[in-house]
């Protein structure tokens, strides 16, 4: 028994008949292309699995601090759970004075498909991906305070409508 592997456990293999349904699988290369972005400014954050979470938190909190009124959260398909978490951890340490909003989309994305033979050409796919846009926003643009009249500004008003 001492050659004998430990039974692995985690998630299950995919069946090659699967893979192999989906048309052009196995004769081409997948590019998949960048999705598209709006205007970039500072206040628009894209999330990924790439980049720290740490790093995105502090540069969330920089703007807020620096500031900014609002900031855009933009994450989509695996990175939809760590734009949720970064947003709750910026509200929970903000104490109260930040509050947020999310809507969803849906993102078409264009995938290139470079044949492995020269005898073809390059193909495009699109596909459709999961996007959450969540905006971080101070809660003090809302408590707007209306002062009250002052007695003089009240009685010569009164007096003009007699």
């Amino acid at each position: 028994m001492m050659g004998s592997n430990p039974p692995e456990h985690g998630a299950k293999p995919r069946s090659n008949r699967q893979r192999d349904s989906r048309p052009g699988h196995g004769h081409h290369r997948v590019v998949r292309k960048q999705p598209p972005r709006p205007t970039s400014n500072r206040h628009n954050i894209y999330i990924t699995s790439k980049t720290d979470f740490k790093a995105q938190q502090r540069r969330c909190e920089e703007l807020l601090n620096a500031g900014a009124k609002e900031i855009f959260l933009h994450c989509m398909g695996f990175s939809i759970t760590r734009g949720l978490n970064l947003a709750l951890r910026l509200v929970h340490n903000s104490e109260g004075a930040l509050s947020y909003a999310i809507n969803t989309s849906t993102i078409q994305l264009v995938d290139e498909l470079h044949p492995l033979c020269d005898a073809e050409d390059v193909t495009f796919r699109q596909r459709n991906n999961s996007a959450l846009h969540i905006k971080v926003f101070n809660r003090s643009l809302f408590d707007i305070v209306v002062p009250e009249q002052s007695q003089q500004f009240r009685g010569k008003a009164g007096k003009a409508r007699q």
